[in-house]
């Protein structure tokens, strides 16, 4: 299944194995708890404060908040593009029920899935069970 080789290091025999890598040795349960309780301390994801002067924490205020409404333009112009977008694609689709209700249901029709939810899909490690060659898809009832 792993390709391993062998090495002599120091007259020392070593076989080494490709495995995936286990960052922690605790169960599932007790990572869920570790994550838990390191949600709950939040000091780790605040900022730490800044410690200015008056007049520093001004001119980073206003520049905060210049920094806002920059971004909130944006947002808005970028949602007023999505709108744009959405009323046109529906136009276009009310005038093609219109013009040919067969186009307009072929072009509705759902799209079967390309790829089988079943199946493994890739990851950088290797797996822990092997690839199976001769795959076939449950059989529905």
């Amino acid at each position: 299944m792993f390709k391993s080789y062998q090495k002599a290091v120091s007259g020392i025999l070593k076989t080494f194995v490709r495995t995936k890598k286990t960052d922690s040795v605790l169960n599932a349960s007790t990572q869920k708890v570790v994550g838990q309780l390191s949600a709950l301390s939040a000091s780790r994801k605040q900022p730490k404060l800044i410690k200015l002067c008056k007049e520093d924490l001004i001119k980073h205020k206003t520049i905060s908040n210049a920094w806002n409404v920059y971004k909130r333009q944006q947002m808005d112009k970028k949602q007023q593009q999505l709108d744009q977008q959405y009323e046109s694609i529906y136009n276009a689709m009310e005038e093609l029920k219109k013009l040919s209700p067969e186009l307009f249901e072929i072009a509705n029709q759902q799209e079967l899935p390309k790829y089988p939810l079943e199946m493994r899909l890739p990851t950088d490690y290797p797996p822990t069970k092997p690839w199976v060659y001769n795959y076939a898809p449950a059989k529905q009832e």
